[in-house]
């Protein structure tokens, strides 16, 4: 996901580390067949390097995020390790993480409008 704050700077962070190594990993230039790439102890190999890539950066990002959240106006005691924890979670819906992360970040709910007729 990624965000601008008021100022313009640009906050990015990975929902779902498993997802997201397996997205962002490069294959080799000799796969013909992706299919078949990843069904092979190489590509589990490749997406674990990739996966601890992104843990490494969790701390910074979940600390880029609650500035986010600052520079928004938010002003809730959200705990840093919290938000770590949302960036590790392996939800099966990404929507569920990002709700959660903004929960977490302190954001106000959605107001919620009446059907109109």
């Amino acid at each position: 996901m990624t965000g601008l704050d008021t100022d313009g700077h640009r906050r990015q962070a990975w929902l779902n580390l498993d997802n997201a190594a397996a997205l962002l990993v490069e294959e080799p230039e000799d796969v013909d067949d992706v299919s078949l790439w990843i069904a092979t102890p190489e590509f589990e190999e490749a997406v674990g390097r990739k996966r601890a890539e992104l843990d490494a950066e969790v701390s910074a990002d979940a600390e880029g995020a609650l500035m986010w959240a600052s520079a928004a106006g938010v002003r809730a005691a959200a705990q840093q390790s919290r938000i770590e924890e949302l960036l590790r979670a392996q939800e099966t819906f990404v929507e569920e993480l990002f709700d959660a992360l903004l929960d977490g970040l302190g954001f106000p709910q959605a107001a919620r409008s009446a059907p109109q007729p």
